[in-house]
């Protein structure tokens, strides 16, 4: 219904859009998502175009000899500009620059004709090609872009690269292969997400070890689900105990006064995860024979932990771990939800920066590299308040995480 409207005119004209459900059947607002799909991915498109320009005028004017790797600094500036990671605004960096080697790809996204997601997915594939395979490539796969979905696109990709380039394609594969990782991701409810990555014949093979001993539990009776089963003998086997609730740990529990004495039922937080309900922190401490949990009481009025003054060097144990339980066991650059790596005085040392707890912050690793290059500065204030400021001159505040998750 919008095919023939200019994309800079499908926001005005879809809201303007009237829909009478008894007539179409919803037809209408299907039309207007489809719509909306060709701005979104229009956006995504000139964005990534822009990122590029902007490490390609950094190179050009101010060059890496001046204040250090440009990719950095564009990198740290995304992150803030966007409210994501580092790790995410160097992974779109990433995508910005082999897009702007594929035109009929960067093309095909600008007018909605794939998804950013399927572009990513393309970019992976054609990360160890030479600038003229890339160039092929590109004339390849452009005819076949339409209707494309990630999955489809990869594998499509990785086929005219093996066949580009037979011994790229092997040089990227082994480098992957290399690049495994284990992470932990919470979700709300009190479960998290353990995600393991690497060389699939590892974990394919730990995956039907699983499968066929959940299997065989089953068939001597165990009445549970199979992913009931596959996930007692998981925990049971990594940590060691005769059963998966049978674990050796150390618990954090941020609690506020009135909770803990009973006459408030606000969130808990178990640290290094996030929110939890009280009844939730009840069953941990219940059923935790041989965990060893901590309660940290929070300031009734600004959410924070009290902080201590340690003059030393280096942060202590001691005063590291209530600076990680404090920024909540995430980076403090603003809109930076990785885990802490390091603790990092705000204000140097070297510069007359006192190690306490009001002068430390946690960062991610590159967090920190990137606070540390030329034209940075981060201070703090009083109130426990970061402020960030750019090269560019724009500033991002991080303010001290309260223990209620809904508080500003």
């Amino acid at each position: 219904m919008y095919d023939a409207v200019p994309t800079e005119d499908l926001l005005s004209t879809v809201s303007a859009a009237e829909h009478v459900f008894e007539e179409d059947f919803g037809a209408s607002r299907i039309d207007v998502i489809t719509a909306l799909e060709r701005v979104t991915r229009a956006a995504q498109g000139l964005q990534l175009e822009q990122i590029n320009a902007l490490l390609d005028d950094r190179n050009r004017v101010v060059g890496a000899f001046r204040e250090g790797d440009p990719a950095l600094h564009v990198i740290g500036q995304i992150s803030l500009a966007r409210n994501v990671s580092p790790g995410a605004a160097g992974s779109q960096l990433g995508v910005a620059m082999q897009l702007a080697e594929l035109p009929k790809v960067a093309g095909s996204l600008k007018s909605g004709i794939i998804s950013e997601p399927t572009v990513r997915a393309i970019c992976r594939a054609v990360a160890g090609l030479s600038v003229d395979d890339l160039a092929a490539f590109d004339a390849e796969i452009g005819p076949q872009l339409p209707d494309l979905t990630p999955r489809r696109a990869a594998a499509l990709a990785e086929r005219i690269v093996i066949r580009l380039d037979a011994e790229a394609a092997a040089d990227l594969a082994d480098r992957r292969r290399q690049d495994v990782r284990v992470s932990l991701t919470p979700h709300p409810g009190g479960i998290t997400t353990l995600m393991a990555t690497g060389p699939a014949e590892g974990l394919t093979a730990a995956y039907t070890k699983l499968q066929d001993s959940a299997l065989a539990s089953r068939s001597d009776g165990d009445e549970r689900p199979i992913e009931q089963i596959m996930f007692g003998t998981l925990v049971e086997h990594l940590t060691g105990a005769g059963n998966a609730s049978d674990t050796s740990v150390e618990v954090g529990l941020l609690i506020d006064l009135p909770t803990m004495l009973g006459t408030a039922d606000n969130p808990v937080e178990l640290v290094g995860y996030g929110p939890i309900a009280p009844a939730v922190a009840d069953d941990i401490i219940a059923n935790a024979h041989k965990t060893f949990y901590r309660r940290l009481i929070t300031d009734p009025i600004t959410g924070a932990l009290i902080a201590r003054d340690e003059r030393r060097r280096f942060f202590d144990p001691a005063l590291a771990g209530f600076i990680r339980a404090r920024d909540r066991h995430r980076c403090r650059q603003p809109g930076c939800d990785c885990r802490i790596r390091d603790i990092d005085h705000v204000r140097a040392y070297a510069d007359g920066g006192s190690t306490r707890a009001d002068n430390g912050q946690g960062l991610c690793r590159r967090s920190h590299v990137i606070k540390h290059l030329p034209g940075w500065d981060v201070t703090a204030s009083l109130d426990g308040t970061i402020t960030w400021r750019t090269p560019t001159g724009h500033t991002y505040l991080s303010k001290t995480p309260s223990v209620d998750p809904l508080a500003a």
